[in-house]
Order: C-alpha cells, then structure tokens, then sequence
C-alpha cells in the first residue's frame, strides 16, 4: 500500500526536501492525495535468474494546470524493485530553474537507494526523507497532449543494474532521455505492484479548499515487458481523511482520470 505523504523532491538546481505540502496538511483544508493502485500479475523469471518485470510503459494526459503559475503540481507512476526500493517517473509543472530565475517544466525520474545516475539534465543525490538518486530534464509538456513514460532496464555495469527513464512525446514521436541511474546489483526488476498519483507539493498556504488550483490528468492502463502484460486489477481512492472535497479519482476508458481543486 502507498504512503500518504510520498517521499517527494523538489529539485531547484540543488535538491530539497517537498516541505510545503506538510505544511499544507497542518491546516484541516489540506490537498486531498488522489491514487490509482494497479496489481499486476506475478512477476516472471528472467534468463539472468532475477524475478521482475524488464519495464513499465504509460500514457499521461494532462489535461488541467492551475492558473497560479507558482503552483506545483506532480503526476507520477510510483514503482517497486524487487529486493530492493521505491522509484518514481512522471511530469511536473515546477522543478527547473532556467538562467533568469524563472522555473518551468520537468520530466523527473528518481529511485531511492540508488548508488549512481546520469543523464543530459541534472543527475544527483537527493536527500531529506530517505536518500536516492534523481535526474530531471526541462520538459516544455503542453496541457491536452499526450505523453508516455517509459522505465526500463537498460544494462549492467560493473558496479550494479542500470535503468533508465524517457518520456515520448505521442504528438511528434520524439523520445527525449530523462537519465539512467544504477541500482545495486543484488535487486531485483520490477515488482508487481505500481501506484500512480498526483500531488501538489509547492504552492501558497492552503487555509481553505478553494486556494487550491484545478489540476487534471488521465492516466492510461499501464504495460510491462514491451507491452505484453497488462494489470490484473485496479482500485482509485482518495487521501484519508479527506481534508478537502474537492479531489476525484474515477475510471475512465483505458485508465483513471485524477482532479485535484475542483471548482465549485
């Protein structure tokens, strides 16, 4: 089962702990988390001996943002390695700051535990609730176009496992690299179990439900293994308890379409 609050970074050129929705949480009009909780088959054997799946796929739709432009919101897949930690791929509308100041949108690939990473953004360690590595890219994503994220086994090296993240843009088919980062060796792949979310982690004080932004997105069923599995079952649910009512989750054809600060 997922953790309420996620052990999310937000990097601004140096990584920092995501204080501000635990701020947010000491107030009773909290942002209510919204989850799609997929369970997949059991993982399968590979020739190398390790149990897991070699990747996951999904396709992600934003289909909302805030008008806050100092609003932060976060849509991710949240996966599990066998033996071993957490990792989490997805988009952001904060996390990079450009030469003048001004931060924009990312595409985020992070796993905890992690002994090393690369990539053509920032490829760091990150600290706070646990430790990790985490790379980020500065990803223009536009509200109404689809993505797929993809996190996959991409090799060995002498020091451990390697994955790596991209993120495909489906308008244009180009694949863009988010980073590679290595795992110890003695891990497994992929377990069969993911959750996606979204999480709004920055962002004014949150003393009533309306100083919530509108944020939406459809996440799509998701694949492994090349897109020859597919989930056995899902369930959506909502933070408990719900400090605002102005979060859903609900099915929708092929997947689940999160909202956060409904408007009324």
């Amino acid at each position: 089962m997922p953790i309420p609050h996620h052990r999310i970074w937000f990097a601004l050129v140096a990584v920092l702990p995501c204080l501000l929705p635990a701020v947010a949480v000491a107030h009773k009009h909290g942002p209510t988390g919204t989850y799609t909780e997929w369970n997949w088959p059991e993982a399968p054997a590979n020739p190398d001996g390790k149990v897991g799946y070699r990747d996951f796929h999904h396709r992600l739709t934003i289909e909302a943002t805030p008008a806050d432009t100092d609003e932060g919101y976060f849509w991710s897949h949240q996966v599990a390695l066998k033996d071993g930690e957490t990792a989490y791929f997805g988009l952001q509308t904060l996390g990079y700051q450009r030469p003048d100041g001004s931060r924009g949108r990312v595409a985020i690939f992070s796993i905890w535990e992690a002994l090393a990473a690369r990539g053509p953004g920032i490829a760091q360690r990150f600290g706070g609730e646990g430790v990790g590595f985490q790379t980020l890219i500065p990803y223009n994503w536009q509200v109404g176009r689809t993505y797929a994220l993809r996190m996959f086994k991409c090799g060995e090296s002498r020091r451990g496992t390697e994955w790596t993240g991209t993120v495909r843009d489906e308008s244009t088919g180009v694949v863009s690299v988010i980073g590679t980062i290595t795992v110890p060796k003695k891990w497994g792949y992929l377990d069969s179990w993911s959750v996606m979310w979204t999480e709004r982690y920055t962002g004014r004080e949150v003393l009533k439900c309306s100083d919530l932004g509108y944020a939406r997105a459809r996440f799509e069923t998701p694949t492994a293994n090349g897109g020859q599995i597919t989930p056995d079952n899902h369930r959506n649910y909502i933070t408990e308890p719900a400090n605002c009512p102005n979060s859903r989750v609900r099915d929708v054809t092929n997947g689940s379409r999160q909202e956060m600060g409904i408007p009324k």
